[in-house]
């Protein structure tokens, strides 16, 4: 199918070019530039009357639940979440249930998301101590291995041991090993800390627990990348290491934006996992994004049923693919970001890392996942408009611009005026260095 999109503005090469066309040639990019007219041989005209066009962004820490979890979330419902927050593929974690860490459970995942994704979706694996299993997971498409360090901690030490075995393992496959580097928190020891205003234990935690990973690894190959990272110490402790190791991080947009007081507002609706932080936290975060100390920013998308969300020790986690877009592009509106930041965090610099091939740039020959975004449109966030099971939100009542009114996944619009048009299926399973995989 040939689509034309008309009177658009193109984000192409760090800068804002007005007055363009771009022509997809399902599923790719086949041309783009100035509109001179004169355009024949289409199937589709579509006019953008004069909107940005964007490449959709890649989320690369999102939980999509399915399989015994999908009375949290499915894979069609958290992928229509991201192409409604102008996020046309993501990254899929392993605790699921069940969890994605044998070559049969890689395989009946991506099997069942073949026909309910509208985005794209990269699956992550536990890893295993069996290099064999590794690299069986490696070969079927695992695009990256999570560790929980926490399930690896003795009398409150890390097992050296396993980690070594699976660091020595991934070194050879050239896969990233994801880490997640703090302790579980109960709801009700977080909010006495928050109502203190003293987090400083669980910071030296996730510090000394990259620390001390960075130090095994340092005799390994392995790329690391650190999830979720909400301390600046931790930050910095990381980005020593970016001279000898490659190493990479991630922050999410909640701990950019929100801090104790949301919790002290919400309860447990703001309960996540790392714990929210102080506002100079947030702040000091967001200058080290600013300054590039920070890889990629990440939704770490986790719903949950409401029920998990009440009582004495709720869930930590919730829904945020549909705001990832808006809520970013309102802080480019606010001048407190830039559009080039926000762009190389959410697009190129997650491509990069996890080695998704044609993906995160308008370039000819590139899959046309795009995004049309309207900064003079506005959105007020209400539990009701979320697409995801999980009909809550710590942005509640929150007024946003930059919605994304049209996405398009491999050439192929399943969001139209922030409705979802797509049936499923559109989105295809992303492996590292390869070309979309058809399970």
């Amino acid at each position: 199918m040939r689509l034309l999109i008309r009177n658009c503005k193109l984000y192409v090469n760090d800068r804002i070019v007005e007055n363009c066309f771009l022509l997809i040639e399902t599923p790719l990019i086949a041309d783009f530039g100035i509109d001179h007219g004169g355009h024949s041989s289409y199937d589709i005209n579509l006019n953008a009357r004069g909107r940005i066009l964007l490449p959709g962004m890649i989320d690369a820490h999102v939980h999509l639940r399915d399989q015994l979890l999908s009375y949290k979330e499915d894979f069609k419902t958290g992928t229509a979440s991201a192409v409604l927050g102008g996020v046309t593929s993501v990254i899929d974690m392993p605790n699921n249930d069940p969890p994605t860490n044998t070559p049969t459970n890689l395989l009946e995942r991506m099997e069942l998301a073949k026909s309910k994704i509208l985005a794209n979706v990269g699956f992550t694996c536990k890893p295993s101590v069996n290099h064999s299993i590794n690299l069986e997971l490696s070969k079927i498409g695992a695009i990256a291995f999570k560790v929980f360090l926490y399930e690896y901690m003795v009398d409150g030490f890390l097992d050296t041991s396993s980690l070594v075995k699976i660091l020595s393992s991934l070194s050879k496959l050239d896969r990233v090993l994801m880490l997640h580097c703090n302790i579980k928190s109960k709801f009700s020891e977080v909010l006495k800390l928050a109502r203190r205003r003293s987090m400083f234990k669980l910071c030296r935690i996730e510090k000394e627990l990259a620390e001390s990973i960075l130090r095994i690894a340092q005799a390994y190959k392995a790329r690391l990348h650190f999830c979720h990272v909400s301390c600046p110490k931790a930050i910095e402790a990381i980005n020593k290491r970016k001279g000898f190791m490659e190493v990479s991080l991630e922050v999410t947009i909640h701990h950019l934006l929100l801090n104790y007081s949301t919790l002290e507002l919400l309860g447990s609706i703001a309960h996540v996992d790392p714990p929210l932080k102080s506002k100079s936290t947030a702040t000091s975060l967001f200058k080290l994004l600013k300054s590039g100390a920070v890889d990629i920013v990440v939704t770490d998308h986790a719903p949950h049923a409401i029920f998990e969300k009440e009582g004495d020790d709720p869930k930590p986690g919730f829904p945020n693919l549909q705001l990832m877009m808006p809520t970013l592009m309102t802080q480019v509106k606010k001048g407190r970001l830039s559009l080039n930041t926000v762009v190389e965090k959410t697009t190129i610099k997650p491509a990069e890392i996890f080695r998704i091939k044609k993906r995160g740039m308008i370039r000819k020959g590139y899959y046309a996942d795009l995004v049309e975004v309207d900064f003079k449109r506005k959105l007020k966030v209400k539990s009701q408009i979320l697409v995801s099971k999980g009909k809550y939100t710590p942005f509640e009542g929150a007024i946003l611009v930059g919605i994304p009114v049209r996405t398009y996944v491999n050439g192929i619009c399943v969001n139209d005026d922030y409705t979802i048009v797509g049936r499923g299926g559109e989105g295809k399973v992303i492996i590292p260095g390869d070309e979309p995989h058809e399970c």
